[in-house]
């Protein structure tokens, strides 16, 4: 019996210091944000980033649509010390608002752009948004 109570006197102190313990952390560039119907969501760029190679390139230096302004953004100082540039995009949307295709923009590749935009491809190179 007096180690049945002892076993049990463990688990009780055991719990009640895990609870203790238990915190929450802040990891910077991912804190929860709350949206209202109708928020513009702001969709970003990173970068061109591929698996066969180590050489990351801009968004921007494929024949993407650009916004009239192109702004850095970066959102913490991992992202600065990382030297990821974060960078605006035309596409805009807003929260819980149903939208069909639309088009942003129309883009005549040049047979140089074509071939830059294949080689990107077939090298793995994936976009970051």
């Amino acid at each position: 019996m007096a180690t049945h109570l002892a076993v049990l006197l463990f688990l009780a102190v055991l719990l009640a210091g895990a609870a203790t313990s238990a915190r929450g952390f802040y990891l910077p560039g991912v804190a929860p944000a709350d949206f209202r119907r109708k928020d513009a969501l702001a969709v970003k760029v990173s970068q061109l980033s591929s698996i066969k190679t180590q050489l990351p390139y801009s968004y921007y230096s494929l024949p993407f649509c650009r916004p009239d302004a192109i702004v850095d953004s970066a959102e913490n100082l991992g992202e600065l010390l990382r030297g990821d540039r974060i960078e605006n995009t035309p596409y805009v949307f807003e929260m819980r608002e149903p939208r069909m295709c639309q088009i942003v923009c129309k883009t005549a590749f040049t047979q140089e752009g074509a071939n830059d935009v294949k080689e990107k491809i077939d090298d793995d190179y994936r976009i970051n948004m």
